[in-house]
């Protein structure tokens, strides 16, 4: 008789793991104190002296001159006008025509034309130019 048997193994893994860190770094720097002694110096110092001086002045002053002009403004639109027309309409109709003949009526069918007015409505767009003025500044600008 065979069996399977299993067997649990365990063991550990290790994993890195970074992380950006800022950190204050301190530099200690040793320097040499001397003791202070005072020294006269003596060096040129530019002064500034100012006065005052008569100049002429102009001065300007502007100003709008503004007239109002009209543009003349202008747009089509069309408008249906009808008017009653007639035309001539015609039609060969049949009718009947008798004679006597030996004293006996005799008919046949005899072709005839007839014809009337027909009246009908005849429409067309007729163009109509509307215009109206338009204000508008016209400003000009000087110097008084």
């Amino acid at each position: 008789k065979c069996t399977t048997e299993y067997e649990q193994k365990c063991h550990q893994e290790y994993e890195q793991v970074c992380n950006t860190v800022n950190e204050v770094k301190v530099d200690y720097v040793t320097k040499e104190k001397c003791a202070l002694q005072t020294e006269e110096q003596c060096h040129n110092t530019p002064e500034k002296k100012c006065h005052d001086v008569q100049k002429p002045v102009t001065k300007y002053r502007e100003e709008q001159e503004c007239h109002t002009k009209y543009d003349k403004e202008c747009h089509t639109t069309y408008e249906q006008s009808c008017k009653t027309v007639h035309e001539k309409q015609c039609k060969t109709v049949m009718e009947k025509e008798c004679t006597y003949v030996d004293g006996r009526e005799k008919c046949w069918d005899e072709p005839r034309e007839k014809c009337w007015d027909e009246p009908r409505q005849q429409c067309e767009q007729v163009p109509k130019e509307n215009c109206k003025q338009v204000p508008r500044q016209d400003c000009k600008t000087k110097s008084v």
